[in-house]
């Protein structure tokens, strides 16, 4: 089980439409995630579709133990639980750090739950307050979210220091995931700019895949959903179904599950697998078809085409009914 705390002190970077979106994904690939928005402005509560202004009860009244965790987690569906928050947080905030484990409020809260999800993902307010060094210090590892931008740049020297005062005081585990890029456009010379210097600090940490600018990401927000649900067939959707497949990609129980699919194809018939083949090719957006026939070794459009691919095995061989037959032997 992971958890991992997406971070910028900056707004506007894509922060919470990351967090969203990797986490959707994730629970499309069966995977049970829970998300925690400790942003008291709610974003990510409301890109889930939820009145973040009407809930009767929130993270704070886990923080403060007036309700237990059922009643305030928010099931959008089997595999996609959230942990909502609003504006009343920030009132409290001050009340909190009077607690006498005010560093570990979440931590607590989670520790119950930790056997219930594979994936617990945290979306961390545009600051470096005491709702984000509970995230940290709750995490086994962070997540920078950064546009190509002189601004949050700016922002990355100052988090890390407080990643450092963090693991070295509160949290001895806490790891330094990686460099996510959102609002990408690479054909400006500054973003261009900008990528390099990432390149040059962070070489093995800057992810390969990135999130380019998309209309329909900012639609998907506005109509409180996933980009998967708003638009499937998007350069955002398929941005963040390759960003998150390489955030997975290390992920044993990802692992295990990606060679049952492999295994279970290579053992059909030719006949079986170039229909198959076919099939996921026609369920790819227009962009990326005529992409695999402009460039076919490109990594990123191989992996969008294997991750079609393995949707339709999954409908032909369940891996749930796998798993289970696995853990009754």
């Amino acid at each position: 089980m992971k958890i991992v705390s997406f971070v910028i002190q900056k707004g506007g970077c894509g922060k919470t439409t990351t967090t969203v979106n990797i986490a959707s994904y994730l629970s499309l690939q069966q995977f049970k995630v829970l998300c925690v928005d400790m942003d008291p402005q709610g974003n990510l509560t409301q890109h889930f579709g939820y009145d973040s202004e009407a809930l009767k009860a929130t993270l704070l009244q886990l923080f403060l133990k007036e309700c237990p965790f059922e009643q305030i987690v928010l099931k959008r569906n089997q595999n996609l639980h959230i942990l909502p928050n609003n504006l009343i947080t920030a009132s409290a905030e001050e009340q909190l750090k009077k607690s006498p484990n005010h560093d570990y409020l979440l931590r607590d809260v989670l520790a119950p739950v930790y056997s219930q999800y594979d994936y617990i993902l945290i979306d961390c307010p545009p600051t470096l307050g005491q709702l984000s060094i509970n995230a940290l210090a709750a995490s086994n590892e962070f997540v920078l979210v950064v546009s190509p931008e002189f601004l949050p740049m700016k922002a990355i020297k100052p988090l890390h220091e407080t990643f450092r005062m963090v693991k070295y005081h509160l949290n001895h585990t806490l790891q330094f995931n990686g460099i996510m890029m959102t609002m990408c456009d690479f054909r400006t010379r500054h973003s261009q700019e900008i990528l390099e210097i990432l390149k040059q600090n962070f070489p093995h940490k800057l992810y390969h895949a990135f999130i380019r600018n998309n209309v329909s990401l900012k639609e998907a927000a506005a109509y409180g959903q996933t980009i998967f649900e708003y638009n499937p067939q998007s350069l955002g959707a398929f941005d963040y179904q390759n960003l998150a497949e390489e955030f997975i990609r290390d992920h044993h129980k990802n692992l295990v599950k990606q060679n049952y699919y492999q295994n279970k194809f290579n053992s059909l018939p030719k006949e079986e697998q170039h229909r198959i083949h076919s099939i996921a090719k026609s369920n790819l957006s227009s962009y990326v078809r005529s992409n695999l026939e402009k460039i076919p070794g490109s990594n990123v459009i191989r992996e969008s085409l294997r991750i079609e691919r393995n949707k339709i095995l999954e409908k032909l061989f369940p891996y749930r009914i796998h798993a289970e037959r696995e853990q009754k032997l």
